[in-house]
């Protein structure tokens, strides 16, 4: 687990002021002694710096993350990568490379380069035995088994050497050459965290909220800022159960915690993405993920694709399409690579909570806790269009009539008592829709927007059932009539003339219910639940990226965050990294044609969620 401390920018610190100290004063209509503009032009100094420190102390803070706990809602040091079998970018954390072993390891294998590079210039004027000495050290630091070599290999332990795309399941190598030499590829360089802005006045007039990102000083080292997502508020007893976050009070049944719609959204991460289709799979003959479920052999109208599964389409009749994990394990794609046969390979897998960030192989944990989008173009007047989530084999349905746009929800013990809402997806048109099955809530949304529904969608289970759930993995195959939890996702068109593209499959964050226990350094143990009492003024906060986040299920002294200890809630991310000059478009300026040594990343600048 590491830790994730968001520095405060101490050189060339970054601070949200009224006014740049830079600017010069206005000049007004009269005339002014050199003497005097000078003084006020100090003072107009003097005044902006302490304006900003005010606002600096006060007001909000600029801060970098250096790790990834909280990926991929906030970047640490990491690497931007693009997958080379299917095109679909993502990010694998590097802040190993900056460490603190890391750095002091850097800084002795630059004192020993600068040593060699004086033993190679040699000393002529020296007498033989000087020389001779210069020799055999410099055979020695450039030896296989020398110290230098051997810190260039505790610095390739450091390094991030494979990534695995979490499309297509293809392992991109980072590296180049082996042994001492190995080093990073230079098409993959690292790039430093976000630089967030901190609103540091957040609390002083309202209380903490549940599943705020908020920054605060670690209990355990004061000094150290941490941020996380909070999630247990004081007087409440925090229970972790099923990769899900529960709480009660005074003793009371736990109840599961959900997440408002735009957390939701924003915390979602994606599995499946149809834009991004590998062509050397496609080319060995491996099966699409998404499928028409009718089965070898059906008559009438189908779902078909024209771009190798990216789209697909539907004429009238009725006829389900349905997603399956079939994502490729690293040994398929050695046997691609060696030109073996590989489409028999192909088994569809329980969705798990595989995190690329991390690239690291973890236990998986089975996710029930999914989302499906798409992008729906209807051709004709009318039919209707069903979308389904199975979890546990429970299948939770939302159907919307293409003619008024009527939406009704159903999932098993909900008869009689569907919830119904009103949709603008009504007639011909295109619409992006996300409909979720998380946190025992259905959520609907059209273009962004969160439908209201007439009556709650969702359910109140015990604690005990939700552990006792597990996934149904019988066999999933075309044309069978219950497809559980190996095909998790479907759509179902009946009378309708529609198109659905850029089809995703997300699901929900899962909290590993692991213990530090305290015995060996690094040894966590996993519980089926683990539970956190609350007293007054304490918070319980865990990161986005549980498998790598030391937070209060870690902590050895103690598993909350006193109210004193906060700092603030992260408000926005103003500043990720730059786009690097062979990665930005070109700007054209009357002809000619300007390319920025680096552009700004406007499309992670935003509010954190």
């Amino acid at each position: 687990m590491s830790r994730e401390q968001p520095r405060s920018e101490r050189a060339g610190r970054r601070v949200v002021a009224p006014g740049d100290p830079r600017d010069k004063p206005r000049e007004s209509d009269t005339v002014r002694s050199p003497l005097a503009s000078g003084r006020e032009t100090v003072e107009s100094i003097v005044v902006a710096f302490t304006l900003a420190l005010l606002f600096r102390a006060f007001e909000a803070e600029a801060f970098v993350i250096p790790t990834g706990s909280m990926a991929p809602t906030l970047m640490g040091r990491h690497k931007d990568l693009v997958c080379a079998a299917c095109g679909r970018d993502f990010r694998v954390g590097s802040s190993a490379e900056e460490d603190d072993q890391s750095q002091s390891l850097r800084i002795e294998q630059a004192r020993l380069e600068r040593e060699l590079a004086g033993l190679r210039a040699g000393r002529d004027a020296a007498p033989p035995e000087v020389r001779e000495a210069d020799r055999r050290r410099a055979e020695l630091l450039e030896s296989e088994r020398g110290p230098l070599a051997q810190l260039r290999l505790r610095l390739a332990g450091k390094m991030v050497a494979a990534a695995r795309c979490p499309n297509c399941g293809h392992v991109m190598r980072l590296v180049e050459g082996e042994g001492p030499a190995v080093r990073y590829d230079p098409r993959f360089p690292s790039f430093t965290g976000d630089r967030i802005l901190v609103d540091k006045f957040a609390y002083g007039l309202s209380e903490p909220s549940r599943w705020d990102v908020v920054v605060f000083k670690y209990p355990e080292e004061a000094k150290t800022n941490y941020i996380k997502r909070l999630v247990g508020l004081p007087g409440e007893t925090v229970s972790i159960s099923a990769g899900d976050i529960w709480t009660s009070r005074d003793g009371a049944e736990p109840r599961i915690a959900r997440k408002p719609p735009d957390r939701l959204r924003a915390m979602l991460q994606c599995v499946h993405d149809s834009r991004f289709v590998a062509p050397a799979l496609r080319r060995a003959g491996w099966p699409l993920a998404w499928t028409d479920w009718r089965g070898p052999g059906a008559e009438g109208p189908g779902w078909r694709t024209a771009d190798d599964g990216r789209s697909f389409a539907l004429s009238g009749g009725v006829a389900t399409l349905r997603y399956r994990h079939l994502l490729p394990a690293p040994e398929d794609w050695a046997a691609l690579e060696q030109g073996e046969p590989i489409a028999g390979r192909a088994r569809p897998r329980l969705i798990d909570d595989f995190q690329p960030y991390n690239a690291i192989a973890t236990r998986p944990h089975w996710v029930g806790d999914l989302a499906l989008a798409c992008t729906l173009e209807t051709r004709g007047p009318g039919g209707t269009l069903t979308l389904d989530l199975v979890e546990a084999g429970r299948s939770h349905r939302c159907t919307i009539d293409l003619v008024d746009g009527a939406a009704r929800l159903a999932w098993p013990g909900a008869a009689g008592a569907e919830p119904r809402a009103k949709t603008p997806v009504r007639g011909r048109g295109s619409w992006r829709i996300l409909f979720a099955n998380v946190d025992d809530e259905l959520t609907l949304f059209v273009d962004g927007r969160p439908v209201a529904f007439d009556r709650p969608t969702l359910w109140d289970r015990p604690i005990d059932d939700a552990e006792a759930s597990l996934p149904d993995d019988r066999p999933a195959e075309p044309g069978g009539i219950d497809p559980g939890d190996l095909a998790p996702a479907g759509i179902t068109a009946a009378g309708a003339d529609v198109r659905v593209a850029d089809l995703q499959v997300l699901r929900d964050v899962y909290y590993i219910g692991a213990l530090d226990v305290g015995t060996r350094p690094g040894e966590l143990v996993e519980r089926e639940r683990l539970e956190f009492p609350l007293e007054a003024g304490q918070f319980f906060v865990l990161g986005d990226n549980s498998a790598a986040s030391k937070d209060s299920r870690m902590w050895l002294t103690g598993h909350h965050v006193d109210r004193d200890l906060l700092i603030g809630r992260a408000l926005v991310i103003f500043w990720p990294h730059a786009v690097p000059a062979n990665w930005s478009v070109p700007v054209k300026i009357g002809g000619i044609e300007l390319r920025l040594p680096s552009w700004p990343n406007f499309a992670r600048m935003g509010f954190v969620r």
